[in-house]
Parts: structure tokens; sequence; C-alpha cells
């Protein structure tokens, strides 16, 4: 008898015991869970807003213009500061349209806060290259989102993309949307896309949800700091969306509020055309194309005395160019201005020659 009353003892303090152990356990889940994603979204989500856009289409023809339907469409943004600026995705605002014979007015944007409040917004600039708009709502006092530090970014850390997706945050009084993933890859290159002209560089991949209205909407970090704008999903896999890392895209607003556009012209000082020249790979003779140098202009306001005239540019900051659509490419993608010092290598008198030089307007 006693020995049953032992076992009966034992059993009871056993799941007294992981009844406590399992309660803890349930705590410290709910604990984390209340400090980690509810908590960012509860951080981000009254920065982040729902864009609306209604544009008139204008068709030039033989015999004139005619109005064809207008476009209206919906995406994703968020307040960076009190004052009422708006970073989202330029594709939310404006369409590059292939057809030369379609004309874009009166662009009208509207923005919807937490909450359901509709504001009228003002464009201050947009960079189709780099797919980055700034927009002006009137007012003060508004809850922005905080951005962090992209470059701090960890393949593997929990991220939440907060958005509009298919007009969904309609359903929920204009609360964004959330979904949760991890950050799949960091510094993602697409180069420049060629039919939309883009420079889709340096993205960070993550397998959060991302659907058509997501675009422009914030990627926050586990403190709610904004980390990257979502921009693009791959259509053709699952789970696999892109999105511009903040602090690229602080430089591009911050030039939008200062000039409301981006001035990428610039000027070399020198006239040459495409020149095939000898090379060696792998101990064998290849031709290869660089840009012949025919003449400088030292009185142009690039800072270019270090090139000369028969000097053969085969690379601009490490990439080998061979026209000057090429070097082009790659001061966009390098996101370099009027005023930047870059480095080239020419090839001069059979010798492969570093020089730097600096672009003029």
């Amino acid at each position: 008898m006693k020995f049953f009353i032992k076992i009966k003892l034992i059993f009871l303090l056993t799941f007294i015991f992981s009844c406590q152990n399992e309660k803890t356990v349930s705590n410290n889940i709910s604990l984390s869970k209340s400090n980690t994603i509810s908590s960012a979204i509860k951080e981000a989500s009254p920065g982040v807003v729902g864009i609306y856009r209604n544009q008139e289409i204008i068709q030039r023809t033989w015999r004139g213009y005619r109005s064809i339907k207008p476009i209206s469409s919906n995406g994703s943004g968020f307040l960076i500061s009190k004052d009422g600026y708006i970073i989202t995705n330029a594709h939310n605002i404006r369409d590059n349209f292939d057809d030369p014979s379609l004309v874009t007015k009166d662009i009208k944007i509207n923005v919807v806060i937490p909450g359901g409040d509709f504001y009228k917004a003002n464009i201050v600039g947009i960079d189709m290259i780099t797919d980055i708009a700034l927009l002006k709502i009137e007012g003060n006092n508004f809850d922005y989102c905080l951005l962090g530090n992209s470059d701090l970014v960890e393949v593997g850390e929990w991220v939440v993309a907060l958005g509009n997706p298919k007009n969904l945050s309609s359903y929920t009084q204009y609360q964004p949307i959330a979904s949760a993933g991890i950050v799949s890859a960091v510094n993602a290159d697409f180069n420049i896309d060629i039919q939309s002209g883009k420079l889709l560089d340096n993205m960070i991949q993550t397998d959060a949800a991302l659907n058509p209205g997501n675009s422009g909407g914030p990627l926050i970090d586990s403190n709610g700091e904004v980390i990257a704008i979502n921009t693009f999903i791959s259509n053709d896999s699952q789970n696999l969306g892109f999105a511009i890392p903040i602090n690229f895209a602080k430089k591009i607003a911050n030039e939008l509020k200062l000039k409301g556009s981006i001035d990428r012209r610039f000027s070399f000082g020198i006239q040459g055309q495409s020149y095939v020249y000898n090379d060696f790979k792998d101990g064998n003779l290849v031709n290869r194309v660089g840009i012949r140098v025919n003449n400088v202009d030292y009185n142009d306001s690039a800072i270019n005395e270090e090139i000369f005239k028969g000097d053969i540019i085969v690379a601009v900051e490490g990439y080998r160019v061979e026209s000057y659509e090429q070097i082009q490419a790659v001061l966009i993608k390098l996101d370099l201005r009027a005023g930047d010092k870059i480095r080239l290598t020419v090839l001069r008198e059979n010798e492969f020659t570093p020089i730097s030089m600096t672009l003029g307007k």
C-alpha cells in the first residue's frame, strides 16, 4: 500500500512540476512574441501609408489627341518626418510607357494614413532609375517611421514587410498589413533592367510574403526600424522579394528634397571611339574593345589632366567598358555625379595604367 502511495505522490509531483514548466515555457514564448515581431509592428505601423494614384492618359494620333482609360492603382509608402515627407516607389507614381504616343497628365496622388484620414500629396521628386519617389502631405506632428542602418543587415535576421497589398488595408481601418520572414540575401545585383531602365543593385532579398500593392512600403527589422523599401517580387518563384536598402534610398530622397530631381549628366572632356586592342588571357593573345581617346579638352569642367590623346580606356572603377553607353551604365550603377572622382584604367604604351579624374558638369 505504501508503495502505491509513493508512486502516486511521485506522479503528482511530476505532473505539478511539468505543468509549472509548461506554464513557464508558455509565458516565455508569449513574452518573446510580445518583445520582437509584434512590438516591431506596433513601432512602425503608425508611419505606414497607402498610396492611391489616378492618372489621365492621352494618346497622340494622326487625327490629334484622344483620352484613353485613366490609370488607377494603389501602393504603399511610409512617412519619414513629422512634417509629412513620404518615401515610396517611383513606379507607384509614374509609369514608364514603351509607347511614345502616350502622354501622361494630371497625376493625382492621395495618401491614407492608419485610421483612415486621406490627404492630397504633392510630388516632391521622382527618380525612375532608382525607383524612388518623395511625396509631401500638408500637416504637422505625423507619426513617422524610424530609419535603420541597412549596412548592418545580416542574412537570417527577422524582418517584417508592412504595406497595403491588394488594397487590403482598406478592410482594416487602413492599418498596414504585415508579413514576416527573414533576410534571405544581401547585395543582390540585377544591374540595370533593359526594359525599364531601373537600377536594381545591392538589393535586400527576403522571403516575407510580398504582393502587388506592397511596393513602396517598409521592410522593418526586429527593432521596428526601416531597413529597406519593398520594391518587386520574382514572378517565376515563391517568396522571393527584393527591397532597396534604406541607406541608399535616404541619399536619393535627400537629393530629391533639395533639387526635385537627380541630375546624372556628366562630362569627361574627351572625344573617343570604340577601338580594338590586343590583350593576353591565360597566355593567349585575344582581341578586346576599349575606347580610344582622340582628343582631350583640358578646359572642360572635368578634371582630366591625367588622360592623354591616344590612351585607350578599358575600365571604369574596375568595370570593363567598350563604349560611352557602358561608361554611363557604370556611373549609374555606382550612383556617381558631376564632381565625383573616379578611377580609370587606360592602355598606354602597351601598359595598363591607373589614372583618376573628376567628372565635370
